[in-house]
């Protein structure tokens, strides 16, 4: 069975998409703003918004000794990958349960 075969009969949960979306945008202008950042005087707090706006992948990068390199593009781009994932799975789970709480109990679809 090819990849796409597969892919397409996984249900897509929109409202997980748009929140995935929405974080990666976010995180995107997070990680941009703090590179640009060249304030600070004798502390620096660059590279706290990165390692912040993907702190499940910084956490556990670091409990397994690998912490990403955040100055490298790929690092960054992996890290952010991974966090938008997390947060499209995190919204599909939201988005059925809200519809298996306001429906009359049975299991549906969310959309």
């Amino acid at each position: 069975m090819s990849i796409i075969a597969m892919i397409s009969r996984f249900p897509i949960s929109k409202f997980g998409v748009v929140l995935a979306v929405l974080y990666v945008v976010i995180e995107v202008m997070v990680v941009r703003e703090d590179r640009r950042s060249t304030a600070g005087g004798w502390i620096t707090l660059r590279g706290l918004g990165a390692y912040l706006i993907t702190l499940p992948v910084s956490a556990l990068g670091e409990k397994l000794g690998v912490q990403p390199d955040y100055r490298r593009n790929i690092d960054m781009i992996l890290a952010i990958g991974i966090c938008g994932v997390l947060v499209y799975f995190l919204g599909a789970g939201f988005a059925k349960l809200a519809v298996f709480v306001f429906s009359d109990g049975t299991p549906q679809t969310a959309r």
